[in-house]
């Protein structure tokens, strides 16, 4: 309620009902109600807080009515969320939580708005993909993963970024199964592109996390070392047989990593963590396909050579 009692304007409810304007985009009409909160209780660090994000949105969107492009504005709408979550919103006197999640709902459907049009209207793939961005944003979680799955359609099926994120997704919904499978594919074809900080499901940032315990999160080779952990600690353990076809090639990007870092120690740490992935892959693929135990013997060896590390962590978790 905006008034209290006796009839006479009621900050709380003031406040509240500029919550509810933030959510609908409404800065102009939400900050005549901040005002008002402010004239009737000066020392209320929420509203002094909330008239700061009133207003640093209400800028953000008149520029956003200077840029054309559909994509642009949501790119824009998305950076500066980013901003404001990551560097403005350190410098609050007030939390302002109930005030931000309000704000990042307008700001997410928002971009969606301009995404979605985008999409499909030229099927950019990359509109898809930060379209979908906004829907795991919302909490709408499966419309995420229709989002992502179309993106997938319209690629080559190897994009690590979109597997990431349907990963991501599928593991939002209890789809932990098929949520592993495609996060070990995701890093297996290319770790480093896989934004982790955009990763919010409690089954992969436990992961994350944990990872960041044992080796510092700004190791460059931080997201190469995930599939290896997390193969061994049991959350990126779905095994799957390789066609011959990707045999072929895991076995001949095998063969130019150990050529390779044989040129430098700096190329060795480098690749490291990759190539023992690739050894891990190798190993589930003659698992499933019972081959010998000799050959898997054989790759342990090379993993032995490689870290004795990570040797004594695989049989320690096996």
């Amino acid at each position: 309620m905006l008034v209290g009692k006796d009839g006479e304007l009621n900050v709380d409810g003031l406040i509240a009902g500029s919550y509810r304007l933030f959510e609908a985009g409404g800065f102009v009409e939400a900050r005549k109600l901040l005002d008002e909160a402010h004239s009737l209780n000066y020392e209320e660090l929420e509203v002094k807080t909330a008239l700061r994000a009133c207003g640093y949105w209400r800028q953000r969107q008149q520029d956003l009515e200077t840029i054309c492009d559909d994509k642009s504005k949501g790119d824009y709408l998305y950076r500066q969320w980013k901003n404001y979550i990551s560097k403005y919103q350190t410098g609050f006197e007030h939390p302002l939580d109930e005030g931000s999640a309000c704000i990042k709902k307008w700001v997410h459907a928002e971009a969606l708005g301009y995404y979605r049009k985008r999409a499909l209207e030229t099927s950019d793939i990359e509109a898809f993909f930060q379209a979908s961005r906004c829907q795991k944003a919302l909490g709408s979680y499966e419309e995420c993963i229709l989002t992502l799955r179309e993106a997938v359609g319209l690629s080559d099926g190897g994009n690590a970024r979109l597997l990431a994120e349907l990963a991501d997704a599928y593991a939002l919904i209890g789809e932990s199964q098929l949520a592993k499978v495609l996060m070990r594919e995701a890093l297996f074809l290319d770790a480093n592109v896989v934004e982790l900080d955009e990763i919010i499901s409690s089954l992969f940032r436990r992961l994350i996390d944990r990872l960041s315990k044992e080796i510092e999160s700004e190791n460059l080779n931080f997201s190469e070392w995930l599939p290896v952990y997390g193969a061994i600690w049991g959350v990126l353990d779905v095994k799957r047989e390789l066609s011959a076809v990707e045999y072929g090639k895991l076995k001949q990007s095998i063969y130019a990593l150990k050529s390779e870092i044989t040129i430098s120690d700096e190329k060795r740490v480098a690749l490291t963590p990759k190539l023992i992935n690739h050894f891990l892959r190798l190993i589930d693929h003659y698992q499933i396909s019972d081959t010998n135990r000799e050959a898997i013997d054989d790759v342990l060896i090379n993993i032995k050579l490689l870290s004795p590390v990570i040797y004594r962590n695989y049989f320690e978790h096996s």
